[in-house]
């Protein structure tokens, strides 16, 4: 939302007015000084919350503290550390949370607004803002939920009054439909693979990613920040451990994954490495890997990648176009599709809720017929006939 400047000017008499001769003027001084730079968060790829041995409290303190700061702001951060700590698992989460909270800082600020003084017509003000700066539905509401979480907090620690915090709560967020990511079928899943060549290194990482995404329906974080050490086999199967949302351990059985998985440790030559990264990124030379995980945001470029060598535009199919994301959607429906029930697909997925699965199944005409061919309620002939 840009500032409004009253440009009226006060009206006055002409009479007795002397007529003086014309001289040019000087520049206009600037009325508004220019807008202070935006001082960098942690990168995206940062891993903050891993190393060294201070606790998980202290780094999220630090981060939230820079967050702050780079809005300019002097708000007391360190109150809502408990409830970063506690409702956040996730490293990623820590790290959207603080740029949302320093986006809404930094438009406070650029209307003078201290965070403390926040009321919820200004909360009103900036939905309006990022909904005229095109910003989705998805992308309000999950701004609006970051304010009131933390507007709360500030309220339990006494630093605003409830009422503040209570009107905060009741701002509402834009309707956003739920589970948009579209899917891919089975068809063009498999196209998509075949469409991944196997003639350089990167390729072959690129296929073993890939398969891993369908093959065990996992979140981009769980995949990325997987190690080579993390997978095992019984010695007819393969398993690969991962960390799932909210720190949860599970191990997904590769199937047909493994092959391609077991090429890449191959050519990679990175499979004594244990303790390293499983997917690695390329150097910038293609000559070999960099010992670190990928960015989160590479997975999500291959796909476009590849949905777009297999002849599937990635941008024009369903509303919001082909992601990383829409791999898990296809795993989920692919093995409903194929017999799963839904209480195995939400075990297979990680759902804590069932209904959260169910959401995820795309629904077509056709199931009612599937369904009704299910029934095995049959006359197979009368007494007497």
């Amino acid at each position: 939302m840009s500032d409004e400047v009253d440009l009226s000017m006060p009206k006055s008499s002409t009479k007795g007015r002397v007529t003086m001769p014309m001289t040019p003027l000087a520049p206009p001084a600037p009325t508004a000084a220019a807008p202070p730079p935006r001082a960098p968060l942690v990168p995206e790829r940062s891993d903050f919350l891993e190393g060294g041995e201070a606790p998980a409290a202290t780094k999220v303190a630090a981060f939230l503290a820079q967050a702050f700061a780079a809005s300019g702001s002097e708000s007391p951060a360190q109150a809502l550390v408990p409830w970063i700590c506690d409702a956040l698992l996730s490293n990623h989460s820590v790290k959207a949370y603080g740029r949302d909270l320093m986006d809404f800082l930094r438009h406070m600020q650029a209307q003078g607004v201290t965070p403390l003084e926040v009321t919820a017509d200004h909360v009103k003000l900036y939905k309006r803002a990022l909904l005229e700066a095109g910003r989705t539905s998805a992308t309000v509401a999950r701004r609006l939920s970051v304010i009131r979480g933390a507007y709360k907090e500030l309220a339990a620690k006494g630093l605003v009054p409830w009422e503040t915090a209570q009107d905060v709560s009741a701002v509402k967020a834009p309707g956003v439909q739920k589970n948009a990511t579209p899917s891919l079928t089975q068809r063009q899943a498999i196209s998509m693979l075949e469409a991944i060549p196997t003639d350089t290194l990167q390729s072959i990482r690129d296929l073993a990613l890939m398969s891993v995404f369908f093959l065990t329906g996992c979140r981009v974080s769980a995949v990325v920040g997987a190690c080579v050490g993390h997978l095992e086999t019984d010695g007819v199967e393969h398993y690969l451990h991962v960390t799932e949302k909210r720190g949860k351990k599970r191990r997904k059985i590769l199937l047909d994954a493994a092959r391609p998985v077991r090429a890449y440790l191959e050519c990679a030559g990175i499979g004594e490495d244990q303790e390293g990264p499983l997917f690695r990124p390329m150097r910038p030379d293609g000559t070999g890997l960099v010992r670190r995980h990928l960015d989160r945001k590479t997975p999500w470029r291959l796909v476009k990648k590849y949905c777009a060598a297999a002849g599937i535009d990635p941008s024009r199919l369903g509303s919001r176009g082909i992601g990383i994301h829409s791999l898990r959607k296809t795993a989920i429906n692919d093995a409903i599709r194929n017999g799963a029930t839904m209480h195995e697909v939400r075990e297979f997925a990680g759902h804590a809720d069932i209904r959260t699965t169910e959401v995820y199944f795309v629904r077509r005409e056709e199931d009612a017929e599937v369904a009704a061919r299910r029934i095995q309620i049959r006359v197979t002939g009368r007494k007497g006939e």
